[in-house]
């Protein structure tokens, strides 16, 4: 199975068009969007119907959370939101890997925990909080607009510049980097790679 990742969207319709049409063309067969699509709500429409067409699904981030969550505010929108953003979810499994916007650690139905930042888990112990708090082998964030990973003892030297292959029996933590600021990737299950993309 081939996912395409995307975190971070903010609205950006014409990087997010870039990452669809390379997805389109290496022909993943899931989109996983990890939260915060809107920014402010100037071309969240666009955004929507684009994630849409594409079969998108994914998990909400601190800027979705009133949309996703509140009752009767998505309504305020046009027919894409109201289609599109309420199918996005706290977080995602499947294929022994977790989807979330933030930490796993932290609860993604609480919008303050969802706001939570103390910058990149980039110490054992910051790593340690989301390793002990979930199962799933594979934990891929957004939130932190940068690339980064961690195992369970060690915290990687991978910013992004070139395909991470997993470790068979190991763990890890990834955050992808944001779509607004070019950049997504394509996870490989079955050649367990990942695969990160930056454009200008």
């Amino acid at each position: 199975m081939r996912v395409g990742l995307l975190a971070d969207i903010h609205e950006d319709v014409e990087r997010l068009r870039i990452a669809l049409r390379r997805f389109e063309c290496e022909r993943v067969d899931q989109i996983v969007v990890l939260g915060d699509v809107a920014e402010m709500n100037q071309r969240l429409d666009e955004t929507c119907r684009l994630l849409l067409d594409a079969g998108a699904i994914g998990v909400w981030g601190n800027h979705d959370f009133g949309i996703c969550h509140v009752a009767g505010k998505v309504e305020k929108y046009a027919e894409p939101v109201r289609r599109f953003m309420p199918s996005l979810k706290p977080r995602l499994e499947f294929d022994g890997c977790l989807f979330t916007h933030v930490e796993p650690w932290l609860d993604t139905a609480d919008l303050a925990e969802l706001w939570y930042f103390d910058g990149i888990p980039d110490t054992p112990d910051k790593a340690a909080r989301s390793f002990s708090a979930v199962s799933a082998r594979l934990l891929f964030v957004g939130h932190f607009h940068r690339w980064f990973v961690a195992t369970e003892d060690a915290i990687s030297p991978w910013h992004g510049d070139e395909t991470l292959h997993f470790i068979p029996g190991k763990r890890y933590l990834i955050s992808v980097g944001a779509v607004c600021d070019g950049a997504s990737a394509i996870l490989d299950l079955q050649e367990s790679t990942l695969s990160p993309f930056c454009d200008p």
